[in-house]
């Protein structure tokens, strides 16, 4: 009898743990760079919140911000090896393992942001998908980034002429460096957290980036004159690892995604928001904001286009470009 009550225990025991590890669900971590209330960071705990709720509190959301897990190059070495579960970083840092992403960073290959949403959502972003996957990563959904666009202390820009003599500060990019040459202007790589600072000591006439930052980062208080040519779009990514996403069960799976397409539409909405209020807010301070429609984009995009040839050595991705420039 005292065996057979030792058995019993020990069976009740290891029942009551199975059911309290079932009850616990699964906990998958997503690390990001960005701060507690960032427009992103809002979308992810929107994502937290549905996951939980769609998948009947199976499946739960960790958020790990202000890159306490990592910046986000080693946040995509980390997916790729399965050591971490989810990340969201900009599309642009998986170039250097996806080809298809490559091609995401040349001048002028959308025409608007609504082009490039439709672009992923085709073919293309099946490309992506299938790369992605290579790679040990699953592609969740696409957050908006704004479209990149000049600005000056000099005056606007209105026409290929307006480059000339500019010395702009780009990112390190092959492509932009010979962008800028190419449009008259001496491209001038200065990290971003210094870009005020090179405004100020006139080591720069110029910088690019989207409307959001152009004001976020008080770059509006020194170029005054922002021309919304949206020379590029490269959106934010959000993944899962495969080892990550093979550890659900097809209805978890489905929670996952359709959470991840909730917080898209909610981040888009949000981001278009804070473009207007920014907008406003440097027009209200001063800034002359010079619209697409009132700039010579056939002469820019002109030589933009001569670099495609140079970037682009495969033929099948040159037809791809090709198909995209075409999309409708």
């Amino acid at each position: 009898m005292a065996t057979k009550s030792v058995v019993m225990r020990g069976l009740a025991i290891l029942i009551g743990s199975t059911l309290a590890m079932l009850a616990q669900g699964k906990d998958l971590v997503l690390a990001e760079v960005h701060p507690q209330g960032h427009v992103i960071v809002q979308s992810e705990e929107l994502l937290g919140t549905r996951l939980a709720e769609l998948s009947k509190n199976d499946v739960r959301l960790q958020l790990k911000l202000n890159g306490e897990l990592c910046d986000e190059t080693h946040c995509w070495d980390k997916i790729k090896a399965g050591s971490l579960d989810m990340a969201r970083v900009n599309l642009a840092t998986l170039a250097k393992d996806l080809p298809a992403v490559k091609l995401l960073s040349l001048p002028y290959l959308f025409r608007s942001r609504e082009h490039m949403w439709h672009v992923l959502a085709g073919d293309f972003g099946k490309r992506i998908e299938a790369e992605a996957d290579k790679n040990g990563a699953v592609v969740l959904t696409y957050y908006d980034s704004g479209e990149r666009s000049f600005y000056t202390t000099k005056g606007p820009i209105r026409s290929v002429a307006d480059f000339n003599g500019l010395r702009i500060r780009i990112q390190d990019s092959p492509v932009y460096r010979e962008l800028i040459q190419q449009l008259g202007g001496t491209p001038v790589v200065v990290p971003y957290d210094k870009v005020a600072d090179a405004f100020k000591s006139g080591q720069i006439d110029a910088a690019e980036n989207n409307t959001t930052s152009y004001v976020s980062s008080g770059h509006y208080k020194f170029a005054k004159y922002y021309s919304l040519d949206a020379h590029s779009s490269v959106p934010e990514v959000l993944l899962v690892s495969k080892k990550a996403w093979l550890s659900l069960t097809p209805a978890e799976q489905k929670a996952l995604r359709d959470a991840a397409a909730e917080s898209s539409v909610y981040m888009k909405k949000q981001w278009a928001e804070s473009e207007v209020q920014s907008l406003a807010k440097a027009k209200k301070e001063g800034a002359v904001i010079t619209e697409k429609s009132q700039i010579a984009m056939v002469g820019i995009e002109g030589f933009a286009v001569k670099l495609y040839s140079k970037f682009i050595t495969d033929s099948n991705d040159l037809n791809t470009v090709v198909n995209i420039l075409r999309t409708k």
